[in-house]
């Protein structure tokens, strides 16, 4: 193998990733929320590091451009997903950050599909996910450690916090969508 796969390498890791934290999520639900954590933050690490490399050596491609974003995307609903189910986030956070990936996959797509660019992640993207780890980390600590009050009070906060970075993170993936299409509007078609 080429040393220059090895980021999409990881991504495919990550996505393989993704059912397993779920299997230990649930399985004999708290006892091992722990490890299943740990297989998040394995994710994540993988994370940097493809993206580390991929930058590093130049090793970026469309493919990667692709795997990255949808490993992200597929941990991070499939957490909110289970992050639900057992009550540690509310409804709403679920429902919005998942309906928000959503649309950014399918603008990415629509983007893909008529201009044949891959939108690639921005600063403001990075940061989401950085917040957004940090949260399930606090979520989780929170869960495991405090009293059942502080939970009550400080989970919306965080829920709060982690959606505002995700929802910044989109409206500048629009804004740049718009700057990009008028930097090179579409061929009129005759």
């Amino acid at each position: 193998m080429q040393k220059r796969y090895i980021p999409n390498l990881l991504s495919v890791v990550r996505i393989c990733l993704v059912p397993i934290f779920a299997w230990l999520f649930f399985l004999d639900y708290p006892r091992h929320v722990i490890p299943a954590v740990a297989v998040f933050f394995v994710a994540g690490a993988t994370d940097v590091v493809d993206g580390y490399l991929a930058r590093k050596h130049g090793w970026v491609s469309n493919v990667g451009k692709v795997l990255d974003p949808l490993a992200d995307k597929l941990m991070q609903c499939t957490v909110l997903i289970c992050f639900y189910i057992k009550e540690i986030i509310p409804i709403w956070l679920m429902l919005i950050y998942v309906g928000k990936e959503f649309l950014m996959l399918v603008g990415s797509l629509f983007i893909f599909r008529r201009k044949r660019v891959v939108v690639k992640s921005n600063f403001f993207g990075k940061m989401a996910v950085c917040v957004f780890y940090a949260s399930i980390a606090v979520l989780i600590g929170l869960r495991l450690l405090a009293a059942p009050e502080v939970q009550t009070a400080a989970t919306p906060f965080i829920c709060i916090i982690m959606l505002d970075f995700a929802l910044l993170a989109l409206v500048q993936y629009f804004f740049c969508y718009i700057k990009a299409k008028q930097t090179n509007p579409e061929p009129e078609e005759r």
